[in-house]
């Protein structure tokens, strides 16, 4: 078997929801910085809520399709309820953390803006990498909460599902 091959089968989880969150970014940053700070002048904690918010559905689907051998799983709405309570804490750590991440570069590079070319519309560089740097930090926390518990069998659904059938 190839160096890739192997590479890929011990990571394939990694790049599956590499993948995934992937697909989350590019619509969460097109919504959140792109349209709603670049073109329609929003505040950066708002505009990233909802670009965030926006991003859920595309997240959740392209994971349960890639990632962690949940395509055929059988317990979609436990997932669902899983991934919603993890995305709880995760917005929190994207949102704030993209915006602490902006206004620290902001002191240290300054609040520089640059030209989007054949646009004619400025953005600033410590915004997008700012925000960026919360999806990372988001990306992280995603990938280890949904092996370990989204898409994994804790037990605890059960639990929850046999307290209200007690009743």
């Amino acid at each position: 078997m190839s160096r890739t091959k192997q590479l890929y089968r011990e990571n394939k989880n990694f790049f599956g929801y590499f993948i995934a969150a992937l697909g989350g970014v590019i619509v969460q940053y097109l919504i959140g910085t792109t349209l709603l700070v670049n073109f329609l002048d929003w505040n950066n904690v708002k505009a990233f809520w909802v670009g965030y918010l926006v991003s859920i559905p595309v997240g959740f689907y392209l994971t349960k399709l890639l990632a962690f051998n949940a395509r055929n799983s059988g317990k979609t709405t436990r997932e669902i309820v899983k991934y919603l309570i993890t995305i709880v804490v995760s917005g929190c750590i994207t949102v704030y953390g993209a915006d602490y991440s902006i206004r620290l570069l902001m002191n240290l590079i300054g609040a520089e803006k640059m030209t989007i070319p054949f646009t004619g519309k400025e953005f600033s560089p410590a915004g997008t990498i700012g925000h960026f740097m919360g999806m990372g930090m988001s990306f992280i926390f995603n990938f280890i909460v949904h092996k370990k518990f989204t898409f994994h069998q804790t037990g605890l659904w059960d639990r929850i599902i046999g307290v209200f059938r007690s009743h």
